[in-house]
């Protein structure tokens, strides 16, 4: 399709939106919920916003509002579950720069209507000839935006990203922002190695995690521990807390 042909024509790495264009999404979650559910997840406004946005021309949100791309500067790892205001109040509040700065982030970058074998394609047989992967490798700078909600580190993709942000991304470091995430007593829910996530991904991304040297559990039990605004710079094995960026 065009919408296929134009998304595969523009590096994953230019899959970004402007601050600025996920605060006017914000804005569109406010009207578009007010009255009926006030606190929105992001699966709500993948649902009821942006793939109704897309779906004509079949492209990601970000290729939508930028046709030629946007080259992404902050990659953004969190959780669908959160509350979507939330989340881009946590990222408006820590980034001073954050109107002009662009994010790649997984509900808008990638094309949320394509059909599951044609996002399969797209996304490769390897997590590292993902978009998630190339993205992440060519961005300055890697944020864990954590929820009050749920543990992001249930789902087995963002326990690979934190894990290839570690391993792979040499000389950047791992901020985390957001509140620290419930405690998961729920019988069968795994966190870490134990996360889950649909069977046609899961024996990719453990095998991806078999091949790092990275203490998987270790890492990600600081990144949930960590107080926000906790930076892990590289070669460091703790995080430690920084002024807010820019501030």
């Amino acid at each position: 399709t065009a919408g296929e042909e134009q998304m595969k024509s523009i590096h994953p790495g230019h899959w970004g939106i402007t601050g600025m264009q996920l605060s006017e999404l914000a804005d569109q979650v406010v009207k578009k919920f007010t009255g009926a559910r006030e606190n929105p997840n992001v699966y709500e406004v993948v649902n009821q916003i942006i793939k109704p946005a897309c779906v004509a021309r079949g492209v990601s949100y970000a290729i939508l509002l930028n046709p030629g791309g946007k080259k992404c500067n902050t990659f953004v790892t969190h959780a669908w579950f959160e509350s979507f205001l939330q989340f881009v109040e946590d990222i408006k509040r820590y980034f001073a720069d954050f109107k002009t700065r662009v994010f790649w982030i997984c509900f808008a970058a990638n094309p949320q209507t394509w059909p599951e074998d044609e996002l399969n394609r797209l996304f490769g047989p390897r997590a590292v000839q993902s978009p998630f992967f190339i993205a992440l490798s060519h961005c300055e700078e890697f944020i864990v935006v954590r929820n009050t909600n749920t543990s992001m580190y249930t789902r087995l993709w963002c326990v690979v990203e934190l894990v290839l942000a570690r391993a792979f991304n040499i000389g950047r470091p791992i901020q985390v922002i957001g509140s620290m995430p419930p405690l998961c007593h729920a019988r069968g829910v795994g966190i870490g190695l134990e996360a889950s996530c649909s069977r046609t991904d899961e024996a990719m991304l453990r095998a991806t995690m078999e091949n790092t040297n990275v203490d998987v559990n270790e890492l990600v039990a600081k990144a949930i521990q960590a107080p926000p605004g906790s930076i892990l710079f590289p070669d460091e094995s703790e995080f430690r807390i920084v002024q807010p960026h820019g501030q």
